[in-house]
């Protein structure tokens, strides 16, 4: 428990939040591995089972985006860009990007399929499905 909370003390002051992966709630899909979401993030992965995903991430500039990137994505921004620069030619697109987090909230609750992350308070008392839970790099 001690172990925990220095963890989560040393998130906090390096600026690493807890966030949430989320989708609708009527969603059939209920959970994801940092796997499954890195690759549903690099569009290697479009489909859970037959149930096509639509990921959402904020913007360039927020600090939820780039601990996201570093931290899940485990790619620097320069390497991302060339990414989806290389698999632009082969006809994908990058996933979309909205200017919140509550914006990722209104559309994952509006359309089917959606699936953002946002910080771990902001899904409490919104009607979603948390896939994935990450304690801000205190693991």
């Amino acid at each position: 428990m001690m172990k925990q909370l220095l963890l989560l003390l040393f998130a906090i002051v390096l600026g690493a939040q807890e966030w949430v992966l989320v989708i609708r709630s009527d969603a059939p899909l209920k959970t994801l591995n940092t796997a499954q979401i890195r690759d549903i993030y690099l569009g290697k992965t479009r489909y859970a089972g037959d149930f096509r995903l639509f990921p959402l991430q904020l913007g360039a500039d927020d600090p939820l985006r780039q601990q996201f990137e570093r931290e899940t994505l485990k790619l620097s921004r320069a390497a991302l860009r060339e990414w989806w620069i290389r698999r632009h030619y082969l006809g994908q697109r990058p996933p979309k990007v909205v200017g919140s987090a509550e914006a990722v909230l209104a559309y994952v609750q509006q359309v089917e399929g959606a699936v953002g992350y946002v910080p771990y308070y902001m899904a409490l008392d919104a009607n979603v499905t948390v896939l994935h839970y990450d304690a801000g790099g205190a693991r």
